[in-house]
This record gives structure tokens, sequence and C-alpha cells, in this order.
């Protein structure tokens, strides 16, 4: 009695696959290339906190007491995406990142990008993307280089 059951079961299953048949298909990995890092330039920082942002086109600004000064280039992170023809993709950024540097530390955040939220492979599979930042600079922020990283997220929709 215990055989004719699982030969039953078996049947069964054998039937489900013919009905339902699997499907695969291969699709080319996002692949990302740094092509240039997000800089802030040179920031004088006064008894006032402030902010600086720079917008994923590369343009600067200023609000509150951090001063901008010429002595450093200024540039947006931007980023070669390549990947399957004509497929869109989500673009995930960080809520906020921390510099470190001369024995402070500043905060990264409000990351906008271009695309924003969703990119398009072209026709040859490839896309850039391009990102900026807000920078805050706090009240005497002590004087020097100030680095770290942040993580970006990109997966097929």
């Amino acid at each position: 009695m215990r055989i004719r059951s699982f030969r039953f079961v078996a049947a069964a299953i054998q039937l489900f696959a013919m009905f339902f048949p699997t499907l695969a298909e291969a699709v080319i990995a996002l692949d990302v290339t740094a092509q240039s890092n997000l800089v802030f330039g040179q920031v004088v920082a006064t008894s006032t906190s402030g902010t600086v942002t720079v917008s994923p086109t590369g343009g600067r600004t200023q609000s509150g007491g951090a001063v901008l000064a010429n002595g450093f280039g200024v540039s947006a992170a931007s980023f070669a995406v390549t990947g399957e023809p004509n497929t869109s993709y989500s673009i995930t950024l960080p809520s906020s990142c921390t510099l470190s540097g001369g024995g402070g530390s500043l905060t990264v955040d409000g990351f906008t990008s271009s695309p924003n939220g969703t990119g398009m492979l072209g026709p040859g599979g490839t896309q850039s993307v391009t990102l900026g930042a807000t920078l805050h600079v706090g009240s005497g922020q002590r004087s020097a280089a100030y680095s770290g990283t942040y993580a970006i997220t990109l997966a097929y929709n």
C-alpha cells in the first residue's frame, strides 16, 4: 500500500513539470566603473555652521557660515554603468556618510543623482550616472583634508 502511494506522488510531480516548464534567460550583469570622485573643493569654516552642496551637474553652492574658496577643483561623482541593452535599473543612494581628517569629521547627506531613482541603459547597454550631495561644515571646523566612502546600489527593475 505504501509503495502505490509513493508512485502516485511521483507521477503527480512529473505531470506538474510537464505542464509548467521552467524557463531561464541569461542577463548581462550590471557593472559600475567610477569615472570621477565627489569633490566639494576648498571650504573655509567660520564661527557659524553651514553647508556646501555639489549638484549632479557639478555646480557648487553654500549656505550659512561655510565660505567657498577656490584652492581645489570641484566635481560631481561620475559613474559608467554597463549591462543589458535597453533595460531599466533602480538607483539607491546612501542616506549619509562621514568624512574624516585632521582629527575631526564632517557629515555628507542629501545625495542626489542624474538620472534620479531609475536609469535606462541605451541600445549599447551603457549610461552615465552623476551624483551630488551636501556637506555639513561645523562652526570653527578644523582645517584639514577630509575623505570618506559611500555606497550606491544599482539593480535591474
